[in-house]
């Protein structure tokens, strides 16, 4: 998979992967509409021209065709990077490619000295973004019940997190 900066020839693919306010906000969360605005999009857009870096936007592709999004935020006054709205394209889903492009994240995470911890949030319900987080070495540090109102519903949101000396065991065990 090749893995870059996301684009805006990226931006109309990705929009099309969701079909409801459901499926964007399991992926961005409440604060996004669907369908997904050409404001928004653009929000992704100029991930290498951030200094420092607080939020770049991933795009991993296969043989040319996107297959991965994903954001890599940073909190540099608390040394902590955060995964965040990683999604897969509907038609190459059971690939491991969230994992793939995930691996690349968390070892870019860590190659800044300053980053102590890299976390993440999840709905519990998602088992197959939580089965790679857990395969990928993340520890299940909490849950804020019902934090997040979706319709009708009220969704809880795991805290995953992994510290750099849990990174280190990790890649070398």
């Amino acid at each position: 998979m090749q893995i870059t900066f996301f684009r805006a020839e990226d931006q109309a693919t990705l929009g099309s992967w969701f079909t409801s306010q459901l499926a964007v906000t399991q992926w961005a969360g409440p604060g996004v509409s669907w369908p997904l605005s050409a404001e928004f999009l653009t929000t992704l857009l100029n991930s290498d021209q951030q200094q420092p870096a607080s939020l770049l936007t991933f795009s991993g592709c296969v043989e040319g065709e996107l297959a991965v999004v994903a954001q890599l935020g940073f909190d540099w006054d608390n040394h902590l990077a955060c995964l965040c709205r990683v999604v897969v394209n509907p038609q190459m889903r059971g690939q491991k490619l969230a994992e793939k492009m995930l691996q690349t994240l968390i070892v870019n995470a860590f190659r800044q000295e300053a980053i102590e911890r890299v976390e993440l949030h999840v709905y519990p319900f998602n088992i197959a973004a939580v089965r790679t987080y857990e395969k990928l070495g993340f520890v299940r540090e909490g849950v804020r019940r019902h934090c997040v109102v979706v319709g009708e519903e009220r969704w809880d949101c795991a805290l995953y997190g992994m510290l750099r000396t849990e990174y280190t065991a990790h890649s070398t065990g």
